[in-house]
């Protein structure tokens, strides 16, 4: 009897196509739009303190995760007149910043090319201190996600309808 190696070779095939979904990103697909910052990973009741008072404004801080991997990310108000009296007391009117992303596998995203001003001593946040590049673990649950830094300190956001 002559053997058939079509099975065998499909098998191998299957197999391998399963072992390469399960090494991509769980975030592929999910990542994408607009996020509300709705917890801070201040390290101290202060940045907490802040963060909740701008709640309280109508202020917002927002990523924008778009398909060909960039970041928008910044300041953001639903009330007109709050934007404007933002982008008058911001220096050089600036509040959104553009950097790029990379999902990585499993949870595992990278950010770089952050902007001068997150990278220095203060600044950061979620992206820590002194860093052109970092790392986080993004977990996305429906309209829900979770931002965990290498310290453990987490940010979450919801989406943007």
């Amino acid at each position: 009897m002559p053997v058939s190696y079509r099975p065998i070779a499909l098998a191998v095939i299957c197999g391998i196509a399963m072992f390469c979904t399960a090494c991509g990103s769980k975030n592929k697909g999910k990542i994408e739009g607009k996020w509300k910052m709705t917890d801070a990973p201040g390290a101290n009741q202060k940045e907490q303190d802040n963060f909740k008072e701008m709640a309280e404004k109508g202020l917002y801080v927002y990523f924008d995760f778009q398909p060909d991997n960039t970041l928008n990310l910044g300041l953001h108000s639903d009330n007109a007149d709050m934007m404007k009296m933002l982008k008058a007391l911001a220096p050089n009117q600036q509040i959104s910043w553009n950097a790029k992303y990379k999902l990585l596998s499993g949870e595992g995203v990278e950010f770089y090319d952050l902007p001068k001003n997150m990278q220095g001593e203060g600044g950061g946040g979620i992206f820590g201190k002194n860093k052109d590049r970092a790392r986080t673990k993004v977990k996305i649950d429906g309209d829900n996600m979770t931002m965990t830094d290498d310290d453990g300190k987490q940010a979450r956001l919801t989406r943007v309808k």
